[in-house]
């Protein structure tokens, strides 16, 4: 593509902008792109102009032409724009701060992405999402809108059940750790896999691992099963299970000892989100030192950095047509059987410049099925409460949630998130014309 691109950046105060621009740099052979917009609010402004300012010695750094721009204008960032991310809540805030206390007085996990903080999240940003998407519409309508945002797979839900937008894609969650873990255990290397996920993010089963148009999946578990916690899960489960969970199942499947971890790391200081909100105020000290020009080692290692690394190869893949695999979240035509036509599920897709052709995944095992259309029940019922605007409904649809047991525990920890949150939720108001904070 000879086009010089402009890309914008949905929550572009968040500190983790500079990894997502980090991982642009190093496809800048691939495409150019000429303009980045950072999009956030007005009260945001002084954290996003520091950010615009490394980012742009970055750039300079690396000898690219490209320019960050800051705005709290959505005409302004999106017009024309090619492809829009959205990072909305990805930095942590005192939001996720007071929530995840709330959940640990209560005696429960405090999760981004699953359970009843993943809910609260999505009562939050899917209006913002929403508001977005509205805008897109009327300033740049053939964009594409990557999300990194979580809870992906309900922000995901509600995005193909009430936007009106089919430019919508997600990121998976599903680590390269995996596909590396797979080659190694079936001695080849992870580009001469294709490995099939389906399920809804953040619960995905590899339900085929090929190669060379072979299925190698019962071989693969063969293999793994001669060692114990063999590619992050016991040999026994995964013998029983006969298909390879992600490794985010591990908070169902060992729920308890998840929880205790939480509570134990809560206790001490070292819960999630504590150690994030250290780490970001460390990140916006490189920022705000204006002989800083490059990311730190830390910062190259940082946990986001796989996950911008998929959104650029994502991006990447469109544009080049490369007709690559990814595992993205998208919209069900009919390629999980099991999961209605025009839900959001998380499968393997083929990415071309027209976009993704998921893979055919057919029907769902059946020691699967049932908790992955449990799940969908529990997004799809919490997406009607949002666009209904109706936190009663809300309430009901997280006491639907697979890892929510306790309803009186739940109306409790319920009510003080609304007590703590008017600003936040202004949009279930109904006639409320505010934005969402």
């Amino acid at each position: 593509m000879d086009q010089q691109l402009k890309l914008v950046i949905v929550g572009g105060a968040s500190v983790y902008v500079p990894l997502f621009i980090q991982n642009l740099i190093s496809k800048s052979k691939e495409f150019k792109t000429s303009e980045i917009w950072l999009l956030d609010d007005e009260d945001k402004k002084d954290q996003m102009n520091n950010i615009e300012g490394f980012s742009n010695r970055l750039l300079k750094k690396h000898k690219l032409d490209t320019k960050v721009y800051a705005t709290d204008d959505y005409k302004f960032a999106l017009k024309d724009a090619h492809f829009v991310f959205s990072i909305l809540g990805l930095e942590k805030d005192d939001h996720d701060l007071a929530e995840e206390k709330i959940l640990y007085e209560h005696n429960m996990l405090a999760d981004d992405l699953f359970g009843m903080k993943s809910s609260f999240k999505a009562l939050r940003i899917v209006p913002k999402i929403y508001q977005l998407i509205e805008h897109m519409n009327e300033f740049c309508e053939q964009a594409w809108l990557i999300n990194l945002s979580q809870p992906m797979g309900i922000i995901s839900e509600a995005v193909f059940r009430y936007a009106e937008t089919d430019k919508y894609l997600g990121i998976s969650n599903i680590p390269s750790d995996m596909n590396q873990c797979f080659a190694k255990a079936l001695g080849t290397k992870p580009n001469k896999l294709v490995v099939c996920a389906a399920g809804l993010s953040p619960m995905s089963f590899m339900t085929n691992v090929f190669q060379n148009q072979k299925d190698r999946l019962k071989e693969l578990l063969d293999e793994v099963g001669s060692e114990e916690n063999a590619c992050f899960w016991s040999s026994t489960f995964l013998d029983d299970l006969g298909v390879f969970p992600s490794i985010d199942l591990k908070k169902v499947y060992y729920y308890e000892d998840v929880h205790q971890i939480f509570m134990d790391n809560y206790k001490n200081k070292h819960s999630v989100c504590q150690q994030d909100l250290r780490d970001q105020d460390k990140l916006m000290t490189v920022y705000q030192d204006q002989q800083n020009e490059l990311c730190t080692k830390d910062m190259l290692e940082h946990k986001y950095m796989e996950d911008f690394k998929k959104a650029i190869d994502l991006i990447s893949s469109i544009i080049l047509d490369k007709r690559d695999y990814q595992v993205i979240n998208t919209i069900n035509n009919g390629h999980i059987m099991d999961i209605e036509e025009g839900a959001a599920i998380e499968v393997t897709a083929r990415i071309t410049k027209d976009g993704p052709m998921p893979v055919h995944i057919s029907r769902l095992p059946n020691q699967v099925k049932g908790l992955l259309q449990h799940l969908k029940a529990f997004e799809q019922l919490l997406a009607d409460a949002i666009y209904e605007k109706d936190l009663n409904k809300a309430s009901l649809a997280i006491k639907s949630h697979p890892l929510m047991y306790n309803i009186r525990e739940i109306d409790q920890a319920f009510h003080t998130f609304k007590l703590m949150n008017e600003k936040a939720l202004a949009y279930f108001i109904k006639g409320d014309i505010h934005e969402i904070i």
